[in-house]
This record gives C-alpha cells, sequence and structure tokens, in this order.
C-alpha cells in the first residue's frame, strides 16, 4: 500500500492513508486539467481507480488517468488520431 512520505493532515487531523492518497491524486488532476474539472466527477474517478493504485504513487496514477481521459477533454485533442484496425472475421465465421 502506498504511504505518503510525510504524515498528511487537514485542519490539524491526521489523514489517513487512503485520504492522503485521495487528495494528492486530486491535486494532480486539478493540476493537469488547469482546475478545470468537476468535483464529484473526480471525486468519483478516485474512488473507482484506488483500489487499482493502491500501491501506486497518487500522482503517478493520476498521469495515467490524464493520459487515458484527455482526448475527452477540450483542447487535449491528440494531433493525430487513432484509428484502429478494421474488425477481421476467422476464417469459418461469418
Amino acid at each position: 500500500m502506498w504511504k505518503p512520505t510525510k504524515p498528511a493532515a487537514f485542519d490539524d487531523v491526521a489523514l489517513s492513508d487512503k485520504e492522503a492518497w485521495w487528495n494528492e491524486f486530486k491535486d494532480e488532476l486539478h493540476h493537469l486539467f488547469a482546475d478545470e474539472i468537476d468535483e464529484e466527477w473526480l471525486s468519483g474517478l478516485a474512488a473507482l481507480l484506488y483500489p487499482f493504485h493502491v500501491d501506486r504513487d497518487p500522482r503517478e496514477a493520476a498521469a495515467i488517468a490524464f493520459a487515458t481521459l484527455n482526448y475527452e477533454v477540450p483542447g487535449y485533442e491528440l494531433e493525430e488520431p487513432f484509428e484502429p484496425p478494421l474488425p477481421r472475421c476467422r476464417p469459418g465465421l461469418h
């Protein structure tokens, strides 16, 4: 499980490792999306991704999420859009 390098606190109350992870993840995505991000959506994304990235640095997890999602954010379109290959049928299937 990921642990913060120093104990995190909010209003002089120590945060759990999970709360610290969520805060760092959210802070990094706010930075990457230039603060143009919906808080409710971001909380849902953090809750969804936490179990899969519990051992990963939250800022790294945010960078992965950003790279995955950035095509949906206006102004962050890929210069060369990805075109998936056409589906192929296996012989004998029609």
